[in-house]
């Protein structure tokens, strides 16, 4: 009797945070729900918030869209052999294609496209407008919401204004999408000024307004005139409003109270695991496109 005494003592476990002893087999304590597992502590480390102030994702997601830019830019130059001045500005439809540039009659065939396209861009001055209005969206959005939920927004929406451009091609101008080409981050962007548009509106903040306007006049007026003028490419505004409209949602849904275990810097396990998911998804459309045929 003394030898089991002795063996049930060993196998209570104490917890680290409240001295509970809990059952060997217990993942967590029974009194603070502290992870005493390995399975659980892991859990939790999956399920802790980032530190959103840090901005991981706004610059996570510039770096990877001025790398494929860059790349873009060195094969041109390294394998066509084109000026540097074309390779900047007016980048050739079989280097965009090769990089993940969306031609809609191809949506059913390679509907990957539909991400890989974000972080393609027709040319630098594409690129350095949609990077620098990004980077000041995002200081206002993901310490609002986290990266995790940044991120998966400026990933839906990209996708969401794309899959809204190319119903919009395939239904009213099928003739113009078999040779149409359409790539860049501004879906994804105007995704992620309707987040912070919705979410001010929720909390009742007036500035909900003016960022409202600056959406409209990015969209029409900005769009117009670099239609009107002959820069290389032309404005999806399309791909903007499904973009926009996509945002919006995202922004009701996460303008909610704040709950004790985001004040304790934890985040939903699930919203993390669909970022990363999100993530891996646009990671390997670029892979894809490069796989692809359809460039060579």
């Amino acid at each position: 009797m003394a030898e089991e005494a002795h063996s049930s003592r060993t196998k209570a476990v104490p917890c680290a945070r409240c001295g509970a002893l809990n059952g060997a087999g217990f993942d967590r304590c029974v009194r603070c729900g502290q992870a005493i597992s390995t399975v659980a502590r892991s859990v939790d480390r999956l399920g802790a918030r980032i530190d959103p102030e840090a901005l991981l994702a706004s610059k996570f997601v510039i770096g990877l869209t001025i790398l494929v830019c860059t790349a873009q830019i060195y094969v041109a130059l390294r394998t066509r052999g084109a000026d540097l001045q074309s390779a900047l500005l007016r980048p050739e439809a079989t280097d965009l294609v090769r990089f993940g540039a969306l031609r809609p009659s191809l949506v059913f065939e390679e509907p990957w496209r539909l991400a890989s396209a974000i972080f393609v861009h027709i040319g630098a001055l594409h690129l350095l407008g949609n990077m620098f209005v990004l980077s000041w969206l995002g200081r206002i959005a993901e310490p609002a919401v986290g990266p995790a939920r940044f991120l998966l927004t400026y990933v839906t929406t990209g996708v969401f204004g794309f899959v809204a451009s190319a119903a919009y091609t395939l239904l009213f101008d099928p003739v113009f999408a078999g040779h149409a080409l359409t790539a860049g981050a501004s879906g994804a962007v105007f995704g992620i000024m309707g987040l912070v548009v919705a979410m001010l509106y929720r909390q009742r903040n007036p500035q909900w307004k003016r960022f409202a306007v600056q959406a409209v006049l990015l969209n029409v007026v900005l769009g117009f005139a670099i239609n009107q003028a002959n820069v290389g490419f032309a404005i999806n505004n399309i791909a903007h409003l499904g973009g926009l409209a996509a945002g919006i949602v995202f922004g009701v849904i996460f303008a909610r109270p704040v709950r004790v275990s985001d004040r304790n810097g934890k985040s939903d396990l699930g919203m993390n695991v669909a970022a990363g998911l999100g993530l891996l998804t646009c990671v390997a459309s670029l892979v894809l496109a490069q796989l692809s045929p359809t460039w060579r």
